[in-house]
């Protein structure tokens, strides 16, 4: 327990933090974002009503319409990835608030993503439902990214919702949910732009009586925006679908490949000859099985591997090279069984996980995870007391529970609270790694945190709001930290991150043109770790803001403008603003997108600087 005075002095912080907030809104001008916001509310009042679309959520394991959840959910549809003019998924997350992407070059090369403060480890990514972190890095996270051609929608949960999908969970996750071909399509896509970038790309589908079949392909290559940046990424997808005489059975494949120059991208920026090659794949096969209308069983198994090589010089491997391996194959079976008390969740997952590696050495730890959660509602609120259970072989067995409120004020107004654990256990990079930079930990303890939120939702026709308070209180937290006597950053255990902050997003529909607004505060109180002394854990962002216009200005032509701020608690901050406008009528789609048109100088990871303005054409061609 805190002392007094420990508990007057963080009372003294929080006072600052308000001090702090309000005199930045100030200084940025940011009470006129929320005027021009509050004004845009009122315009749908009197504008043309344009319905905001309803979609049920399947990353909780009791699937609900997003109005009913009574956990922090939000929705990225297909049509809205599509209207952003965005090249990668990244772009489009950076939209979100409270989620930060942390790239160390153009188009996705290499990113890092966060939720709420949390660090790169602490982000759990799905594909269809199949877990696909990795256990040597979260760096290579978004190594399974999905091409957003092949994206049907993607659920983002974060806080204590991510409790039921236990390790990597520990700040939230993103679950992508790939498209079912409907009709039979064939379409072309070639693009280039600045830094001799190239991208072909082939969208193919199949649909016959039994079966439908989904192919993509794409080939996507730079020269670089500076001395070592190129980079050269291949991706390949294949979605299948078969009805059978019991339930359909649905089979998903991905192989992800990239080979990228690293200048400064790891080690110190003044490493410029780095170099990395990476690989993603995934094999899935899953189906649903419903003895009757209340009763629904979803079983999958799933192989996830993942490669990794990194070199040191890359005109000279032999200097230092790092080769790692990865394996995990698994099966779940998650049920949900509507009754007369409600609904009823309940969930067993088994897994097997490996690394072969030439610098972590070979590992292998076998995970059993379990969870059950039951769902008690009338017509004002709703209770879903649960918990989760996951035991690893060479770590230990762990148990969080955790419980949602929500109180339905009117048909579009909805108060919710939750409350819940969550975890993570190291990675083998933070136990086993070494290099004369950083040295991992083996004793390392794991992390676990209590995540809590109060949140308000308000829904109508063409407009939505939500507003969330939330604090986590994470204990044993990782980071890599220099110790006194030692150059090298070493993996450590530190005391306590009290992590608080809330999250404002807002979306406008008049008639045909849209507006987006996400703002996210966070403020960290650290015990057991000097700022100065930290790499990871104290760098958040404290202030976030992303804003989009998305424009239609007739049935064929559509632009949208987005502008991003961000800035740290040290003090650095930048800005962005991107453009897009696309063309779309009968086959074609011609669309022209403009990074950083404003030729911001500025870093987001590693001190590793990012491009200025550039500019990507692109022509798609639908065949039939």
């Amino acid at each position: 327990m805190r002392s007094a005075s420990k508990t007057n002095l963080n009372k003294q912080n929080d006072m600052k933090a308000v001090f702090d907030f309000s005199k930045w809104v100030v200084d940025k001008n940011i009470t006129f974002f929320f005027f021009i916001s509050f004004f845009i509310i009122k315009i749908p009042l009197m504008a043309q009503e344009t319905v905001l679309d309803e979609v049920v959520v399947s990353s909780p394991r009791i699937e609900l319409p997003a109005d009913q959840q009574s956990r922090s959910v939000t929705i990225l549809t297909a049509e809205e990835i599509e209207d952003s003019g965005a090249a990668t998924l990244i772009d489009v997350l950076s939209d979100v608030a409270g989620i930060e992407l942390r790239s160390r070059g153009a188009q996705d090369v290499q990113s890092d993503i966060y939720i709420r403060g949390g660090g790169f480890d602490q982000v759990l990514l799905l594909v269809d439902g199949i877990k696909v972190d990795n256990p040597q890095t979260g760096h290579h996270t978004l190594n399974s990214l999905i091409p957003i051609e092949m994206i049907a929608r993607v659920e983002i949960l974060k806080g204590a919702a991510g409790r039921v999908y236990g390790q990597n969970a520990f700040s939230g996750a993103i679950n992508i949910v790939t498209k079912k071909p409907s009709t039979e399509d064939l379409k072309i896509t070639l693009s280039g732009g600045s830094f001799a970038y190239q991208k072909a790309a082939l969208f193919a589908t199949d649909q016959r009586e039994l079966s439908s079949h989904t192919f993509y392909a794409e080939n996507i290559s730079s020269d670089g925006y500076r001395y070592n940046t190129d980079y050269n990424n291949q991706n390949y997808l294949w979605k299948s679908s078969w009805e059978t005489n019991l339930e359909p059975i649905e089979l998903l494949a991905s192989f992800n490949n990239r080979r990228f120059g690293a200048n400064g991208f790891y080690a110190k920026p003044e490493n410029t000859e780095q170099y990395e090659a990476t690989q993603s794949s995934l094999l899935g096969v899953s189906t649903s099985i419903y003895r009757n209308p209340s009763l629904r069983i979803q079983p999958k198994i799933y192989w996830k591997r993942g490669q990794d090589e990194y070199v040191f010089i890359r005109s000279n491997p032999s200097v230092y090279r790092n080769f790692h391996i990865t394996n995990k194959l698994g099966g779940e079976v998650n049920t949900t069984w509507e009754h007369k008390l409600g609904a009823t969740g309940i969930g067993f997952e088994l897994a097997r996980i490996s690394i072969q590696s030439n610098n972590l050495g070979e590992h292998t730890r076998t995970l059993v995870h379990g969870y059950f959660e039951h769902r008690f509602e009338n017509n004002l609120w709703d209770i879903t007391p649960g918990f989760s259970v996951s035991h690893y072989s060479d770590q230990d067995t762990f148990f969080y529970p955790g419980i949602d409120f929500g109180f339905q004020i009117s048909d579009n107004s909805r108060l919710f609270f939750n409350s819940g654990y969550t975890y993570r256990i190291p990675t083998y990079t933070d136990l086993y790694y070494s290099d004369s930079s950083t040295l991992g930990n083996e004793f390392l303890l794991p992390e676990k945190a209590l995540s809590t939120e109060f949140g308000f939702r308000h829904r109508q026709s063409n407009w939505k709001l939500s507003l969330t308070l939330f604090q986590r209180d994470a204990k044993n937290y990782i980071d890599y930290v220099v110790l006194e006597g030692d150059e090298r950053w070493q993996a450590t255990n530190i005391d306590q991150i009290l992590s608080q902050g809330g999250e404002l997003d807002i979306v406008v529909n008049i008639t045909s043109n849209k507006f987006s607004m996400g703002y996210a505060y966070i403020k960290d109180d650290v015990d057991g770790v000097s700022t100065a002394l930290s790499r990871y854990a104290i760098n958040s962002r404290k202030h976030h803001l992303s804003t989009r216009w998305t424009l239609k200005w007739s049935p064929y032509v559509t632009s949208s403008l987005s502008y991003r701020y961000s800035e740290q608690d040290s003090g650095y901050h930048y800005d962005v603003v991107d453009a897009n406008i696309a063309f779309a009528k009968a086959r074609i789609k011609l669309s022209l997108s403009a990074h950083n048109i404003l030729n911001a100088e500025y870093t987001e990871q590693n001190l590793v600087p990012m491009p200025k303005g550039h500019a990507l054409l692109s022509l798609q061609y639908q065949l039939y």
